[in-house]
Parts: C-alpha cells; structure tokens; sequence
C-alpha cells in the first residue's frame, strides 16, 4: 500500500438478533474497526473489524465518538444505523465495510440471500467494493474509453433487424453506428440482386451486449498509446485477457465474442460533436482493421495476432481517453448496463461543480442502450445501481422519483496516476 495512512480507532459494540424493521443498532464498546485513508489515492482501506471482548473496558473519548458518528453517516444510507441482512441487499458496501468490516459483512451476506445466486452475487460486491477501496490500481488495473463511449453507448439487447441504425445523443454529442455488410451467397448468384430475406442476411448487424463492450474496452486501452493491438496467440488467449472463461456451444464465450467482434470490424461508427464552431469529431469510420479475421469461424483460419485501431480514430482517442478501474469492469463484465453506468460516472462525476446534475428516466434512455420504456429503464437502473456504486465507492449518486442525482465525485482512478513516464487526464477531453 502506497502513501501515508492514517489511523483511527474505534471501538463498537453490535447487538446480535436487536434488528427492527430490518436495521440493527450500533453501540461504541464492544468490536474494533480500523479506518485508514489513503492520502494521495483518495481511498478509504477498510481492514476487518475484529470482534473480541478483551477490550470491552476501552471507552473512546467524546470527541472520537463525534469524528467516527460523522464518518459513518456520511457513507451510510441509513446514517448511525446498520441494516439488517434483507436491508443490506442494496445498501452500497461501503458504509458496511468501514463499519463492520468484510467478514461481517460476508457472513451478513450469506443470510441475507435468498438463493445461491444472490448470496454469491451479494458476496462479489462486497469482495469488490473491498479490493477497490484497499488500494489504488497500478498500471496493470487501467482501462481507456473513448470520452463519447462514456457518454452514448451501443444497444444492450440484438435489435430486431441486421439493416438498423443505431443511434444515440446526449445533449451537443450524438453517436450513430451503421451495419457492415458481407456477401457470402454461393459464387454463382453474387451476380443477381439479393432477395430481401437475403439482403437481410448479407448485413452483420450493429453490435450489442457486454461482450461488444468488453471488446471495445479492451481495443482502446490496448490501442490508447499506439494503433497497433496484440490480441494474443490465440482466440482462447484474447478470451481471457477480456476477462471471460472460454467455453463452447452456441451460447459459449467463443461463439459470442466471434459475433461480437464482426460486428464491431464491418461496422461504421460516427461520433460528433456539435459547438459553436460546428460539428467536430469522427465520421463513417471503421475503428479497427483486421479484426473480422479474429470472427472467421473454421480451423484454416489464420489468427491475427496483431489488429490495428483506425489512425483518425487513434489519434482522437489518445485526446479523450477516459481511464476506468479494471477491476470494476471485471465485477460488471456480465451486465451491458452496469457497464455503462459505471463509464457514465466515471467520465461525468468528476467534472460536475455544484450543485450537480439530474439526469431524468427520459434523458438516461436516450444516452443508454436500452430500447425499453422509461419506466423499464427506471427499474434496470434501480437493480443494477449496487452493483456499479460497490465498485466506485467515491460515486455520490441518488436515486430519485424522476431521474439519477449526480454531484460531484473524486475520480474512479485517482488524477495523478502514472503510466509509463505520463500523467493521465482524468476524464479525458
């Protein structure tokens, strides 16, 4: 751990079974939890609280008593109470972890779900939200994305034809991505018009999901400093640099990200810009050439080991780069919403000044991928705002009746992180 900590003490005690209404009071002499605060990073370090009745006779003064109650209501939802494990479910792990430390809250976790799948998927956003909070992440742990990919973003679900136009906006910025097109008729009748059912075959369609989303983090952090990108040795290898576990069958990983990258290859993107100059930014581009060989499905195909991002595209990359935490991106890779709330916030909490912003169901429906209503959006959003808060626990961000309330935030990646000899701009430009 890097930098100077400081230390505070203080001593807690918890009443087992004294939930009501699904809180439980907190008491002050009983357990220990260590505070430390990372200066340079920003970032509160949680260690376990140790519970241990030796030192029930330590009784913290007056005035530490105030410092750690502020502490705690600050990053509490439920100020000076700890909810129970059903309340827990959505609280963000943070206030938990500082005031009860990961142990407690693990085990907090394992009643509180219902199904294996919710205690597990409650654990990871404890485990998460703790490593993030332990250490800031080194050279390694960083990811790039294109400022305007933080702020429109792809589809989350295959849209109904191959041949639509994807597009969104979010106030002067607009993105809109064209289909490709790949003719593999037989030889013999490449000659003759294609018949609509055809037509519709030949194009390859827009790309969607988390894995088109974990493909196009990978291309810019890999390509941030340089348009060359190694992919590896193998499909399998690329695979698992993008986080996943390699599997087979129709619904595997290998099968996804093949689709997913063909797309992003044959695809055109358009990102602009528009001020009082006029429109700026990059047109009919494709991102990335030689990716499509990285799709081709069959065993005397010849692996690219090496793709290279577009020039225009490279080059505007490298002037609003947004840095995201990798670590966040590995606990959200299976949900393309999370995904993009966390890039959202990443690029937008940062730059807001008082009093901040509020983003209405309407208006975050018109920058995400979602196709649904805004009351379906509202929900996905409720569901999956835990999850994208655990791993950016600097993230000052409400939930209200109409909309999302963002104020301003300390970064997700700390603004004086260095990579090989340069500064980042946080938040890129």
């Amino acid at each position: 751990m890097r930098g100077r900590l400081a230390l505070k003490w203080a001593v807690m005690r918890s009443h087992p079974g004294s939930e009501v209404g699904g809180y439980a009071y907190v008491g002050w002499d009983h357990a220990w939890t260590t505070w430390l605060h990372h200066h340079e990073g920003g970032r509160l370090c949680v260690d376990n609280a140790v519970h241990d009745s030796k030192v029930g006779n330590y009784a913290p003064s007056r005035r530490a008593r105030r410092s750690i109650s502020r502490n705690v209501l600050r990053h509490s939802f439920y100020g000076g109470l700890t909810p129970g494990p059903r309340a827990a479910m959505n609280e963000p792990p943070r206030g938990q972890l500082e005031l009860l430390g990961l142990d407690e809250c693990l085990h907090r976790a394992e009643a509180a779900g219902a199904t294996p799948a919710e205690r597990r998927r409650l654990q990871g956003r404890y485990i998460a939200a703790h490593s993030i909070m332990s250490a800031v992440p080194d050279a390694d742990e960083l990811a790039f994305l294109h400022s305007g990919l933080c702020q429109t973003y792809l589809p989350h679900a295959r849209l109904p034809s191959n041949q639509a136009v994807w597009t969104r906006s979010s106030g002067r910025f607009s993105l809109i991505v064209q289909p490709g097109l790949i003719d593999d008729r037989p030889h013999l009748v490449r000659g003759r018009q294609p018949t609509p059912e055809e037509q519709e075959a030949m194009f390859v369609g827009v790309p969607y999901g988390a894995r088109a989303r974990l493909i196009l983090i990978y291309l810019q952090t890999e390509g941030v400093r340089g348009a060359e990108v190694q992919l590896g040795e193998s499909l399998s290898a690329w695979i698992r640099a993008l986080g996943l576990t390699v599997t087979g069958g129709r619904n595997g990983s290998i099968t996804g990200i093949r689709e997913q990258a063909l797309r992003i290859a044959r695809c055109r993107f358009t990102l602009d810009w528009t001020g009082p100059r006029g429109t700026r930014g990059v047109r009919d581009i494709q991102i990335v050439r030689g990716l499509d060989v990285a799709a081709t499905d069959g065993s005397n195909a010849v692996w690219p080991r090496v793709v290279y991002l577009d020039p225009e595209f490279q080059a505007h990359l490298a002037e609003h780069a947004v840095p995201l935490d990798r670590r966040a991106i590995a606990h959200l890779a299976g949900n393309s919403l999370s995904l993009d709330l966390y890039a959202l916030f990443a690029y937008r909490l940062p730059r807001l000044s008082a009093p901040g912003l509020h983003l209405s169901w309407q208006m975050l429906q018109e920058q995400l991928g979602s196709q649904g209503s805004a009351k379906e959006i509202a929900r996905r959003i409720r569901d999956a705002l835990p999850d994208v808060l655990a791993v950016y626990p600097e993230a000052r961000v409400a939930v209200t009746r109409h909309g999302l309330m963002l104020r301003a935030s300390a970064p997700s990646v700390p603004r004086e992180t260095r990579v090989q000899g340069f500064r980042m701009l946080q938040g890129g430009r």
